[in-house]
């Protein structure tokens, strides 16, 4: 089997019986939240990324001294960009929860 109709039939695999099968607590960036809930903690997660880098300066000064206003801008910019992709897809995720419902099953599936 060549490599392109592996992946095809690998994606369909996962499209159609893994990923519907995942319960809510599984769902890697979002949690259990969902909905407007899971909207509004991806826009708080958004809107204080630029605060992670101050935060991030003031604790590598603290911990490196003067070293610390080199590494801590790198790393708060870094660690800022990943919250705010965080925050970005927890909304987006909570968008799509609220769009649609009537296409997916959100009630819980009693397992005997």
């Amino acid at each position: 089997m060549n490599v392109r109709a592996t992946s095809i039939l690998f994606s369909a695999l996962l499209v159609f019986f893994v990923i519907p099968d995942l319960a809510a607590e599984q769902r890697m960036i979002a949690g259990s939240e969902r909905g407007s809930d899971l909207v509004a903690t991806g826009a708080s997660d958004a809107l204080t990324s630029p605060a992670r880098i101050v935060a991030e300066i003031a604790k590598e000064t603290q911990e490196f001294g003067v070293f610390g206003l080199v590494g801590g801008p790198v790393r708060g910019t870094l660690k800022a960009g990943a919250q705010a992709l965080r925050g970005g897809a927890r909304m987006a995720i909570g968008i799509l929860d609220v769009l649609t419902p009537p296409y997916t099953n959100t009630e819980p599936q009693n397992k005997r």
